[in-house]
């Protein structure tokens, strides 16, 4: 019931109680007519066997069947029944309108009219039959009988009328007929006048109630007629009323709301351009700044060179210090100001992970040894569908992170399938970091354990670039840290089927290749890595090469047909390295330091003063690398 509309209740309320009205008093009706014609029966049949017990009175006390025949036979004539019989007094039958019956048993009553059997279809009733006298009382008369009380009249007989109850039955049958009639009708009647004051009362209800899930809806312009009259006319008004009123509240509430978020966008434009011409700033500022930084680490290098006693070699090694924290700061400003400024355009492809691992191994395996660190990298066979450029630089910041933040123990990178990708991680056994500080770590200048902001590590850029990174080539990035037990970062790059060589289309996009000579007695380590940054700004690809056997290694490779570099770049003294460089004469070299001037060397390489200038040194790659392509184009 509680599921039910108002049409529903309201006819409900309506249609019970007059249903219940009337069904109660139909079997009232019934009942009491049915009663009424049971009980008139009853009296007729009991008037009828007096009257013929009367009559029968002389016939019975003289014998004669013959008469008391003829009143049986003409009692049939009288409405309902069905036979008449007369008994004597000891039961036995003197006369019947049919067959004579079998005598009474039991005897019925001597002195009073009664019932002595019924059931469904028929009634049987008996009335004794007195013989009467008449006294005279005279008193002349000497045997005149004494007053007193009278004795009871001798019983003669009795006679037995049997009533038939069908045509009671048919009048209960036609009574109920006429009773179920008129509740039908009353019902109908009823009903119909429910529907009507249904109609009339809930049309107004469902009205509002469309009403309401049209406001629900959003429309709130609407007006409902005030026709209803009474209770439901003044509800239809005060509802007209708060439509409208909740009308004008959305359009003032949607007038601030843009005007709200007008201001949100010139607020987030201007933000926009705030953090734009920050990086844009950073990124300039980064990248004029590491020229002069640039020769003033070559001259600090010369002073170290050319220093006169301890102390001045101690200054010189201060002095080269403080100027490569700076150079690794600045570094950091700029890749993040040009990730910030110009993004990222990941150039996915099949990628050998071993092969970045190797690249890494050689990257950082002798700042790890320095560090008194193990650096790991376990073998693998996986290849993924990624930028191998971006994934080396990736995973170079997590492994730079890692040292600086471990004092002891090792450094693992390895990589394990999880279904359709490869989860690729860098694991260390430094301190660890708290939980509340996980998410933290990968915002710009964030760094756990470093409040005093020391130089030997860095800015906190470092994981801000990773998760710049990780997010530009959609790799899911994770860590999974405890206080004392080391961290383990990991992204997860998508698998994909081994090739056997690389496409040539993919080989045209990469950028060239340098080969870096970085050994020897004239070597000038912070030169070398001035270098390295350089050729990676320029969109070049460097390999250092630290030994004779690595140079011949790399020959061989050429000759096998793997890629080799377009040219020799040597920071340090030239007249060391001729027998390295006389080994590929066909390809370019570039010698930085030295006695020779600028121009083509006796030797038939390029020589240029120590410290470079950048531009020089950027146009002289520039005209290498096209002549070398119009070489091999011929």
């Amino acid at each position: 019931m509680k599921n039910w509309g108002i049409q529903t209740r309201i006819l409900l309320l309506a249609l019970a109680p007059a249903v219940a009205v009337a069904g109660a008093l139909s079997v009232y009706f019934v009942l009491a007519l049915l009663s009424d014609l049971d009980r008139d029966l009853r009296d007729r049949g009991l008037g009828l066997a007096r009257q013929l017990a009367a009559i029968a009175e002389y016939s019975t006390y003289s014998g004669d069947r013959q008469t008391l025949g003829s009143v049986a036979l003409a009692a049939l004539e009288e409405a309902h029944v069905n036979s008449v019989e007369v008994y004597d007094q000891e039961g036995e039958a003197l006369a019947a309108s049919g067959a004579l019956p079998a005598p009474l048993s039991p005897l019925p009553s001597p002195t009073q009219s009664d019932v002595i059997h019924e059931d469904e279809d028929h009634l049987r009733i008996a009335a004794p039959v007195l013989r009467h006298r008449f006294d005279i009382q005279d008193p002349f008369l000497a045997e005149s009988p004494v007053a007193g009380r009278p004795e009871p009249p001798p019983l003669l007989g009795w006679v037995v009328v049997e009533m038939s109850r069908q045509s009671l039955e048919t009048r209960r049958q036609e009574t109920i007929a006429f009773t179920l009639t008129l509740v039908l009708l009353t019902v109908a009647a009823t009903s119909l006048l429910a529907m009507i004051l249904t109609r009339q009362v809930s049309r107004p209800i469902v009205r509002l109630e469309k009403a309401v899930e049209r406001i629900r809806a959003g429309q709130l312009n609407l007006q409902l007629p005030a026709d209803s009259g009474g209770d439901l006319q003044r509800l239809e008004e005060g509802f007209n009323t708060m439509a409208q009123a909740l009308q004008e509240a959305r359009d003032n509430l949607e007038g601030k709301i843009a005007d709200a978020t007008r201001e949100l966008e010139r607020k987030r434009a201007e933000a926009e351009r705030s953090s734009l011409a920050k990086s844009r700033f950073l990124a300039a500022a980064s990248h004029d700044l590491r020229q002069p930084l640039h020769a003033l680490n070559l001259f600090a290098s010369d002073l170290k060179n050319h220093a006169r006693g301890p102390d001045q070699e101690k200054l010189a090694g201060q002095i080269g210090t403080s100027i490569r924290s700076m150079s690794e700061l600045l570094d950091a400003l700029l890749n993040i100001s040009r990730l910030d400024v110009a993004g990222v355009n990941p150039q996915p492809l099949a990628t050998p992970l071993q092969a970045i691992f190797d690249k890494l191994q050689q990257t950082y395996a002798r700042e790890a040894e320095n560090r008194g660190l193990r650096l790991r990298f376990r073998p693998t066979r996986a290849w993924a569908h990624t930028d191998p450029a971006l994934v080396e630089r990736l995973l170079g910041n997590l492994i730079t992170n890692a040292l600086r933040y471990t004092e002891r123990g090792s450094i693992l990178v390895a990589a394990r399938r999880r279904g359709q990708a490869w989860r690729v991680e860098v694991r260390d056994s430094g301190d660890g970091i708290a939980p509340e500080f996980q998410r933290a770590v990968f915002e710009e200048f964030v760094q756990v354990g470093n409040a005093e902001r020391g130089q030997g590590k860095g800015l906190g850029l470092g994981l801000a670039i990773v998760d710049r990174l990780a997010k530009a080539m959609e790799a899911p990035l994770d860590l999974r840290s405890a206080l004392g037990q080391g961290s383990v970062f990991a992204v997860q790059l998508p698998a994909c089927a081994a090739v056997a060589e690389t496409p040539a289309a993919e080989l045209e996009q990469r950028p060239p290749l340098a080969a870096l000579l970085a050994y020897g007695p004239g070597f000038m380590a912070e030169s070398a890595e001035q270098l390295e940054a350089w050729l990676r700004d320029w969109g070049l690809r460097c390999r250092r090469v630290e030994s004779v056997a690595a140079a011949q290694a790399l020959l061989a490779e050429m000759a096998a047909g793997s890629e080799g570099p377009f040219l020799w770049l040597a920071p340090g003294n030239g007249t060391t390295l001729r027998e390295v460089l006389a080994l590929a004469p066909e390809r370019p070299a570039v010698i930085i330091g030295g006695e020779e001037q600028e121009g083509m060397a006796d030797g038939g390489w390029f020589s240029l003063p120590h410290p470079a200038r950048p531009a020089k040194l950027r146009a002289l790659l520039q005209r290498l690398a096209g002549e070398l392509e119009k070489t091999e184009n011929a």
